[in-house]
């Protein structure tokens, strides 16, 4: 399948090609997650559409280039990108995957020739709904020759709240990660409460995370994912905000105050030593942001932007 290393096209753009793959060269990337905005009117909507816009620039952005791989993201639009995709939870949930799966099959026929699909991103209040994935997995790989990719939500383990416990087993024996071919995970587990951790740091609040003090092995869970499912892990969405606590909340772009022009070359590095040394079960990662039309404290520092562009995975 070989190494993915990769950006994901910020939902926000829908005009600007040459800002994406001006970002795509500086990062040295070979594959580029390309958003195509489905809209919904808030969280509760049973029903889901196309964009034409954004849908009209996914094709601009994958005629534009033959050198990359492309990776498409049905992505929630909910209530005109006011409310993030975590929220999503419809009201009919029949009708909703019934509407969802025309859609995502009528995606994956608009690009036969892509790398690759995903049938979710994120969608934390529906991972249970197994037998409606298994279904749109299957209508899927009916019509699309590419890697079929569902992408799961960061989660919280605590051997002090059992929920959360309970909670993840349920998540590991989930048969939907058995269906895809690749299991992406959005990584932004709340590791360190240090400001301005080290690479070192990181990769020690990989084993044990201090945040509220939850003690969480995320190494041995994501390592016990994919070794449950036998299937290549993807880190979808990875990178933290520019800022000191940015490896504390990573999903938060106001997580600190303070510039920090070093976390996310720390925060990258740190990953990708922990995980990244057996490509059969490690695919690679897409950092999370590309080709967003304004500032964002996702953008890559100078010292992360470097270290993404010179990375090669180093394999025993």
């Amino acid at each position: 399948m070989g190494f993915v290393k990769g950006g994901n096209v910020s939902a926000w753009n829908v005009t600007d090609v040459e800002r994406v793959f001006a970002d795509a060269e500086r990062l040295g990337l070979d594959t580029i997650t390309v958003a195509v905005r489905t809209p919904m009117a808030n969280a509760t909507s049973s029903t889901v559409e196309i964009d034409p816009v954004s849908l009209a620039f996914a094709q601009r952005v994958i005629a534009h280039s033959s050198k990359y791989r492309y990776l498409i993201e049905p992505y929630p639009w909910i209530a005109n990108g006011a409310v993030p995709e975590t929220e999503l939870n419809p009201a009919d949930k029949a009708a909703w995957f019934a509407s969802y799966q025309s859609a995502v099959v009528r995606l994956a026929g608009q690009f036969p020739k892509a790398w690759g699909i995903y049938v979710a991103s994120n969608l934390v209040k529906l991972e249970d709904q197994t037998p409606h994935w298994l279904s749109l997995i299957k209508a899927v790989r009916g019509t699309f020759a590419g890697k079929v990719i569902y992408r799961t939500q960061w989660w919280v383990t605590a051997e002090w709240e059992p929920a959360t416990l309970a909670a993840w087993r349920t998540k590991l024996e989930n048969p939907v990660f058995g269906a895809v071919d690749v299991i992406a995970i959005a990584a932004y587990f709340e590791l360190t409460d240090l400001p301005a951790p080290t690479a070192a740091d990181i990769k020690e609040a990989l084993r044990s995370t201090t945040v509220y003090g939850r003690k969480q092995n995320v190494q041995a869970e994501i390592t016990s994912l994919q070794k449950r499912w036998k299937k290549p892990l993807f880190l979808g969405e990875l990178s933290c905000p520019a800022v000191d606590f940015g490896a504390r909340n990573p999903w938060d772009p106001e997580a600190g105050d303070k510039p920090n022009k070093d976390i996310q070359k720390h925060y990258l590095s740190a990953y990708l030593e922990t995980f990244a040394s057996t490509p059969a079960e490690f695919l690679g990662f897409s950092v999370f942001t590309i080709g967003h039309p304004t500032p964002t404290p996702y953008d890559l520092a100078p010292s992360a932007a470097e270290f993404v562009s010179t990375y090669k995975p180093r394999h025993p």
